[in-house]
């Protein structure tokens, strides 16, 4: 009796210890893809789990599997059981040519190769592979048109890319706008109508990149109608139009063109009006007296949300 309860005394002991304490074993390496590719640089990338010990990695590199080239060996912090990312920027690699790597990870337990992985360097002067250009078809247009984005994503043809969009005030994180996918030569097109002044930008997940910023500004939709466009010389006209999308409680400038330029000539305000297709929209009007032959046209100047915007030009013919 007293031998079985010294046996299980000694089992419930080595089993609290064992739950009680990390048990130190080799790392763990795993190989990630390389990024930032260029023709004579590139950035290897890998994971490391450490394992309870002090543990040390480096990256080997070269154009086979026997590599020859190797990074220096830096320390791995932190303990994370899914590991700690880790990357080492190389340099002096040659245009238009293969290479394989692997990351290797060394403790007092062992040491771990992560898997061969390769990656192709473009040729001299070529964007770095995974950089993702962009352009804008307009950068200023009128509410209601749209705006064409077209660019490339080097070297990742049948990519999946989303356009994200930041409307002003520019304060809150980018949102997808549109999703796609690159061509057989890499190339993506987006085409949206923003609502407002945006700010654009293209990512891609694999391998994770972000184009430049684009800001595109949107123009008021501005109208200007005369009641009379052959009014008696002295009469008064009524001028009215819309905004649109809605400013209501701003002012608009009425204007004539002279010599020197446009002069205005009454400042109406703003006020709300019946929505169009569910967008808000503001009205506005004034009498004006019309002495002379003339041009005219409605200003609505530039907001934070809006760029300036102006109607087309109206003439009046007195008799």
């Amino acid at each position: 009796m007293l031998r079985r309860t010294v046996l299980a005394t000694c089992i419930a002991i080595g089993s609290f210890a064992f739950a009680g304490t990390a048990v130190a074993a080799a790392p763990v390496a795993t190989t990630l893809a390389a990024t930032g590719v260029t023709a004579t640089t590139a950035t290897l990338n890998g994971n490391v789990v450490r394992n309870d010990e002090e543990t040390t990695y480096y990256f080997e590199y070269g154009k086979t599997t026997a590599y020859g080239t190797k990074t220096a060996a830096a320390g791995v912090s932190g303990n994370a059981p899914t590991g700690k990312l880790v990357s080492e920027s190389i340099s002096g690699l040659t245009p238009s040519t293969t290479y394989h790597f692997r990351l290797v990870a060394t403790n007092p337990s062992g040491t771990a190769n992560g898997a061969d992985m390769t990656f192709i360097t473009p040729a001299a002067g070529a964007p770095p592979a995974g950089a993702i250009s962009i352009a804008a078809s307009r950068s200023i247009l009128t509410f209601g048109k749209s705006v064409t984005f077209t660019g490339q994503v080097a070297g990742s043809p049948n990519e999946k890319v989303t356009l994200e969009e930041s409307p002003f005030p520019y304060t809150d994180p980018f949102k997808p706008a549109a999703q796609g996918t690159t061509d057989a030569a890499a190339n993506y097109s987006f085409t949206v109508s923003p609502a407002l002044n945006t700010r654009y930008h293209v990512t891609a997940k694999k391998p994770t990149e972000t184009s430049p910023d684009v800001t595109v500004l949107v123009r008021t939709k501005v109208g200007l109608r005369l009641s009379d466009k052959t009014p008696r010389r002295g009469a008064r006209v009524r001028f009215r139009g819309s905004v649109l999308p809605a400013h209501d409680g701003s002012e608009v400038r009425i204007q004539r063109k002279t010599s020197s330029g446009w002069k205005t000539i009454r400042t109406p305000v703003l006020t709300a009006a019946t929505p169009i297709n569910g967008v808000a929209r503001s009205k506005y009007r004034a009498r004006i007296r019309i002495r002379r032959n003339g041009a005219y046209r409605t200003v609505m100047p530039a907001h934070g949300d809006h760029a300036r915007g102006k109607s087309g030009k109206r003439r009046a013919r007195v008799h």
